[in-house]
């Protein structure tokens, strides 16, 4: 869709916001005839405007941004049930959302997501730019080559091709990604830690736990693509025993089955306890053993888990999505706690744990950002 120096000036534009065309001369390495030829060419395809004029020694600068209407995207989650579908502009920002019901069968899948996108565009009107691109989140493993889910629990499919019939449909890219993926990639493109080449994410939530990296600027993906799976690493109670609990997967002692929501509720549960994040964390802060137990079995266990990918992939940032009692609360500091006791003291640099909220819209948006940064990176 563009050349090799558009999209040179496209990356640092998504990067650096607006900026002029002699701090892309800069930032690309480009001569200021180039930069001069590409921004024309993407001002009059009308992918970026010229904004306000900043005002120094010399002559006014006049900077350069993405024109946010001059393309939308869709971004589909079936992350939950309902799941979620919404468009986003160029810059990120959701233009218009539904709910999805979840439907197992991939051709009434496609069906269904076609008719939403339809519906959604309709309704966004002359806030949406022309469709340039679907992603799709999918709770589960999905191939490196974006397009077949080679296994969802949640969804109950096996080698499934939900983007063929969908790109055929509509007549634009889609792609599938694993909903972690999609979330982390999101996050790089859009986020606070857009400007952030080395990081990792981590999120704990109903589906359970799920973890994804960017390294180099790009999403980690690993070999099969299966990069992240941390929720299935063997880690053990205080005690040493193995959890009794087997895990989905057929092993005994992952790490979802401690630290999930669903293993927390269990245990709480067989204690008599309330499995909410709000209950539990305040009986814990009003003393109470049981739960105080539950919450340091789930967060040092949680804390060991991110210390391992600490040591293993040196990111400058992990963050943690979680619900804030567990951040705010005794899971929070134990985590912390046990990732900075297990992680190898560096005298220069350290990493930087950041616990933060997930926000049900984030998957969606997430899977918008996969087609964006392939209309904006072509990666």
């Amino acid at each position: 869709m563009f050349t090799s120096g558009q999209y040179r000036v496209l990356r640092a534009i998504s990067t650096m916001g607006n900026i002029s065309r002699t701090q892309l001369v800069d930032i690309t390495g480009l001569s200021k005839a180039t930069v001069s030829t590409l921004t024309r060419e993407l001002l009059d395809r009308n992918i970026l405007s010229e904004r306000e004029l900043v005002f120094g020694q010399g002559r006014p600068a006049i900077l350069l941004g993405l024109n946010a209407v001059s393309a939308c995207f869709a971004g589909v989650s079936l992350q939950s049930d309902p799941g979620q579908i919404l468009l986003t502009d160029l810059h990120g920002e959701i233009l218009v959302q539904m709910d999805l019901p979840r439907i197992s069968d991939p051709d009434l899948c496609v069906n269904q997501i076609a008719k939403a996108i339809d519906d959604l565009l309709e309704q966004a009107g002359d806030r949406a730019g022309p469709l340039g691109g679907i992603g799709i989140a999918i709770p589960g493993f999905v191939a490196r080559d974006r397009r077949m889910c080679l296994r969802s629990t949640a969804l109950g499919w096996r080698n499934v091709d939900i983007v063929t019939p969908l790109k055929d449909r509509m007549k634009v890219p889609v792609f599938a990604e694993n909903d972690a993926n999609a979330l982390v990639q999101g996050e790089h493109l859009f986020g606070i830690l857009r400007d952030c080449p080395d990081f990792s994410m981590i999120i704990v939530g109903d589906g359970g736990i799920g973890c994804a990296h960017i390294v180099d600027g790009k999403l980690h993906r690993g070999f099969h693509g299966g990069a992240g799976e941390i929720s299935h690493t063997t880690v053990f109670w205080p005690d040493g025993r193995e959890p009794e609990r087997p895990c989905s997967c057929g092993k005994r002692g992952c790490l979802d089955t401690v630290s999930s929501l669903q293993a927390i509720r269990s245990m709480a549960h067989q204690h008599g306890l309330p499995g909410s994040p709000e209950e539990l964390e305040m009986l814990a802060r009003d003393g109470h053993a049981d739960a105080l137990r539950i919450l340091h079995t789930a967060g040092g266990a949680m804390g060991l888990a991110v210390a391992q990918l600490v040591q293993l992939f040196d990111p400058s940032q992990v963050v943690v999505l979680l619900d804030e009692p567990f951040r705010e609360g005794v899971f929070g500091a134990v985590l912390r706690q046990t990732m900075e006791t297990n992680v190898m003291p560096r005298p220069d640099w350290e990493t930087t744990l950041t616990l933060r909220e997930t926000r049900r819209t984030d998957w969606a948006t997430g899977a918008a950002g996969i087609a964006t940064r392939q209309f904006l990176f072509s990666e």
